[in-house]
C-alpha cells in the first residue's frame, strides 16, 4: 500500500505515463510490487542489482556504465532510483517511463522528485519490514510456545496418570498377601476399577480446565460422605507412606458430607496427598513425627475438608501461582496440572481450594463448603 500510494503520486505530479515499484526476490526474479499506468517489460535483475548501489536517481541513458542501462532505456524506462530493502529482502525500485521524461532528456524535476520520494519512503519502507518481520517472529514464537506447552501438557498429563495407577501398583503389591482376605478383595476391587475408569476420564478432566464444563456425573442430594472417602485415600496410600517412613492419619466424622460426586473427591483429596507425602521428608525418627493428616470438620456453618503434611509448606507468594496451569515448585517437575483441576472440580461444586500454613509447620490444603 505504501509503494501504491507512492507511485500514484508520482505519476500524477509529472506526468509520467508509467510508474512502477519492482521487487527482486531473494531467489532472482523481478516482479512488480505496484504500478501506475501499464508496464509494457518488466527489467531483469541485472538492472536492479546495477542500481542497488546508486545513492541517487538517474536517468538510465546518460547514466548508462553498462549495457544493462542502456538496454533498459531502450524498453523506454527513463529514471529509477534505489529504495533498499522490503520485508522480505528483496530490493525495490522506483522506475519511470513517459513522453515528459524521455531517456536521456529525464528531468532534473523528475530526478528530484524520484530522489524525495525515495528517502520518505525509505522510513516507511524500513518500519514496514521491521513490522512484518516482528509479525513473522510473534508468529514464530507463538508456535513455539503452544508446542513447549504441548510437551508440558504430555508430560503433565503422564504424571497425573501415575496417581490413579498408585492405586493398581498398590492393589497389586498387597495382593499375594491378602489373596485370602475377602474384605480386602472386594473394597481394593471396587476402588482399583474406579481408578482405572478414571484413567480413562482424565483427558476429559484435562480438557474441561481448558474449557470449563459441567462435570459428568452429579454429586447425591445429601452429598458425599467426606469420612469414606478420606479412608479410601489413606488405605491406597498406606504403602507408599510406609515406604517414606511417614503416617497417614485420618480424622473425620462419618455424617459429614460435602456437594461433590464421591469419585471427584476422593480425586481431589488423592492427589492433594500424594503431593503431601512428596512434601513429607523421608523419616529417621518415629512415623509420627512425619505425618500427612487428612480430616475433616464443620467450623462456623463451613464444611473443611484439610490435607495436611510435615513439608517445607509453600512460600505466601506462590499460594495461588501453585494452582495455574503448568506451574512447580518442584525442580525438574512438569508442572502442575493436578492442584488446577483439583480447584476446578472443588469450585464447580460451589466450594473453595487453597492452601494456608499447617500447625506446626507445612502446608495445609483446605477445601471449604458453605452448609
Amino acid at each position: 500500500m505504501i509503494l501504491a500510494r507512492a507511485v500514484e503520486r508520482l505519476r500524477d505530479a509529472g506526468g509520467a505515463r508509467v510508474v512502477a515499484a519492482l521487487v527482486r526476490a531473494p531467489a532472482g526474479n523481478v516482479r512488480v510490487a505496484a504500478a501506475a499506468g501499464p508496464l509494457a517489460a518488466v527489467p531483469d535483475a541485472a538492472l536492479l542489482d546495477v542500481l542497488a548501489d546508486r545513492a541517487h536517481a538517474v536517468d538510465l541513458a546518460r547514466a548508462a556504465a553498462s549495457g544493462v542501462e542502456l538496454e533498459a532505456a531502450a524498453q523506454g524506462f527513463g529514471a529509477a532510483v534505489a529504495l533498499g530493502r522490503v520485508a522480505d529482502e528483496a530490493h525495490a525500485l522506483l522506475v519511470l517511463a513517459g513522453d515528459a521524461d524521455p531517456p536521456g532528456a529525464v528531468r532534473p524535476r523528475t530526478l528530484a522528485a524520484l530522489d524525495a520520494t525515495a528517502r520518505r519512503l525509505d522510513g516507511q519502507v524500513s518500519a514496514a519490514a521491521a513490522a512484518a518481520r516482528l509479525a513473522r517472529l510473534d508468529a514464530d514464537l507463538q508456535r513455539l510456545s503452544r508446542l513447549a506447552a504441548l510437551g508440558d501438557l504430555v508430560a503433565e498429563i503422564a504424571h497425573e496418570v501415575r496417581n490413579p495407577l498408585v492405586s493398581v501398583k498398590t492393589f497389586l503389591q498387597l495382593l499375594p498377601d491378602r489373596l485370602d482376605d475377602p474384605d480386602f478383595r472386594v473394597r481394593f476391587l471396587g476402588v482399583v476399577t474406579d481408578e482405572v475408569r478414571r484413567i480413562e476420564a482424565l483427558l476429559d478432566a484435562v480438557l474441561a480446565q481448558a474449557r470449563p464444563a459441567p462435570a459428568e456425573g452429579q454429586a447425591p442430594a445429601d452429598g458425599a460422605a467426606v469420612g469414606p472417602a478420606l479412608r479410601t485415600v489413606a488405605d491406597l496410600l498406606e504403602h507408599r507412606a510406609m515406604e517414606r517412613g511417614a503416617a497417614l492419619v485420618v480424622d473425620a466424622p462419618d455424617e459429614l458430607r460435602v456437594p461433590m460426586p464421591e469419585e471427584a473427591l476422593r480425586q481431589v483429596v488423592l492427589n492433594l496427598a500424594l503431593n503431601a507425602l512428596d512434601a513429607t521428608p523421608l523419616a529417621t525418627d518415629p512415623p509420627d513425627a512425619f505425618r500427612v493428616r487428612l480430616a475433616a470438620a464443620t467450623l462456623e456453618g463451613v464444611v473443611e475438608v484439610r490435607v495436611e503434611d510435615r513439608g517445607a509448606g509453600v512460600a505466601a507468594v506462590d499460594r495461588e501461582r501453585i494452582f495455574q496451569p503448568f506451574f512447580s515448585t518442584k525442580p525438574g517437575r512438569p508442572g502442575g496440572l493436578g492442584l488446577a483441576i483439583s480447584r476446578g472440580l472443588v469450585e464447580r461444586a460451589g466450594g473453595r481450594l487453597d492452601v494456608v500454613e499447617a500447625p506446626g509447620g507445612g502446608a495445609c490444603f483446605r477445601l471449604r463448603f458453605a452448609r
